[in-house]
């Protein structure tokens, strides 16, 4: 009984261990891996879109004369000058015509000391002018407008600044996102090409159908990342078109084949310079500078204006008389000058309050701007430089990764072959050449945000200087030199 016993479990566990093809769920068989296929991906672009290839110049002369928020803000300067217009024209007194009837009523006195009570009305033609002018309002004012026009003067350079430095950006993410979708597609050729000799071996017998999966999961998984860059892609151009202001069944394209590093400024080496020029030239500074100066221009206006009276001349010519038979004619030359005192005028505690709140405001805007400009500066100097030396660590990077894959298939030629290692070494340099254009995105865009920090437009006529020994684009390709050494 108990050796029965114990021949049942070993019999249980041998079917543990062995299961029956019911129970089997493996891969396939060696006969269908010449079935096992991954999809293709479709053509980039799409054809429905037209191609215009843009130089960095053009893309940011385009920004500046075609973007819609730049046009905004120059409808917005047209608006400011209007207003001063305005202000001007109540310099020149305003006329005032009337005319009408009188009625009067009262009491009279005769020769003999005798009143009598007497309602009569009085026929009255008249025609005339008053004429009334306020220089005190009418010359703050203007110095108001014109301050404001300042002030957009310095919103219109700040928006400029911003959107040609958002231009740029896009574009080196444009530049950026193609030269990924180069990388991915020559990654997805190689990944192919892998596992149609992952398939030869299976027929030779010299592979496993394991080495099929995986390589097929590879050329599934590069696929995958070549179709989310590439929908990537159309996103940044589509916003690039917004920005410039084209039409966005226009795909902008840079004229640059690949994406590499380049110097557009001279490199920055103080800090505290850049804080102080940043002071000095940062638009947005500006414009809240004069934003505070028409606040204080504006206290003035409500404590003195209403000092400066307001002046005037009515001109009156007309008839009277008891009715209009007997009309007789007049003429009335009358000159004045009037002060209002209290709401509105002199001493108006309420106006004066608000007006010295409003200016406080404006100077708390103009403290608080000037902390977030300088932290602009500051974020922007560190991830220019921390972004070069990034780029020179993924540079050695990627020639070590591409020297681990051109050896990796050096071991497949003298037959000692892997398709996992050949598979990680290309995953590994893949991800480094990614990680490269990703380090050289960072690094070109740092530089224009740093100019928009500072306020400075880049000199764009000249041509950027290379960082460095120049990088050799064989450095993303996937094979060695026709010499025999490692590209």
């Amino acid at each position: 009984m108990k050796r029965f016993f114990v021949l049942m479990v070993f019999a249980l566990l041998l079917t543990g261990f062995f299961p029956g093809k019911d129970a089997e769920s493996g891969p396939p068989p060696p006969s269908r891996a010449h079935s096992l296929d991954v999809p293709e991906v479709r053509p980039f672009p799409s054809v429905r879109y037209h191609l215009s290839r843009l130089s960095l110049v053009q893309v940011l002369e385009r920004t500046g004369a075609y973007s819609p928020e730049i046009r905004v803000v120059r409808k917005k300067l047209d608006i400011s000058y209007a207003q001063r217009t305005q202000a001007i024209e109540t310099f020149f007194p305003s006329i005032v015509t009337s005319f009408g009837t009188m009625t009067y009523s009262g009491e009279i006195q005769n020769s003999r000391g005798e009143f009598y009570n007497i309602q009569k009305q009085q026929s009255n033609l008249n025609q005339g002018a008053t004429l009334l002018d306020q220089p005190g309002i009418s010359g703050f004012q203007t110095y108001i407008r014109t301050t404001r026009i300042e002030q957009t003067h310095s919103q219109l350079s700040e928006t400029i600044n911003q959107k040609t430095a958002q231009a740029a950006r896009l574009y080196f993410e444009n530049l950026a996102s193609l030269s990924r979708v180069a990388v991915l597609k020559r990654a997805v050729r190689i990944s192919r090409r892998i596992l149609m000799e992952e398939k030869k071996l299976v027929e030779l017998g010299g592979a496993s159908i394991v080495g099929v999966l995986r390589s097929a999961h590879e050329v599934a998984r590069d696929s995958r990342h070549l179709v989310e860059e590439e929908k990537k892609t159309y996103r940044i151009a589509f916003r690039l078109s917004q920005v410039m202001g084209v039409d966005a069944n226009t795909l902008p394209v840079p004229e640059e084949p690949f994406i590499l590093p380049r110097l557009y400024i001279a490199s920055p080496d103080s800090l505290d310079r850049l804080l102080e020029l940043s002071d000095n030239t940062r638009p947005l500074l500006r414009q809240y500078q004069k934003n505070r100066q028409a606040r204080k221009q504006q206290v003035y206006s409500t404590l003195y204006a209403p000092f400066v009276p307001t002046i005037g001349v009515s001109i009156l010519n007309g008839s009277l008389g008891p009715d209009f038979n007997t009309l007789t004619g007049y003429n009335q030359t009358l000159f004045f000058a009037m002060w209002t005192i209290g709401p509105g005028g002199i001493l108006d505690p309420a106006a004066i309050n608000l007006a010295q709140k409003q200016e406080s405001h404006a100077k708390s805007q103009l403290d608080r701007t000037r902390i977030v400009v300088h932290r602009q500066v500051r974020d922007a100097f560190e991830q220019f430089w921390k972004s070069l030396e990034e780029e020179q660590i993924a540079v050695t990077d990627m020639k070590l990764a591409k020297l681990t894959f051109l050896a990796s298939q050096r071991r497949v030629q003298l037959g000692v072959y892997h398709a996992l290692e050949l598979i990680i070494s290309l995953r590994d340099l893949v991800a480094a050449q990614l990680h490269y254009i990703n380090a050289t995105q960072q690094f070109e865009e740092s530089q224009f945000d740093l100019l928009a920090a500072v306020g400075t437009r880049p000199e764009i006529v000249r041509s950027p200087v290379p960082v460095g020994p120049s990088v050799d684009r064989n450095l993303f390709r996937f094979e060695a030199n026709p010499s025999g050494g490692p590209q």
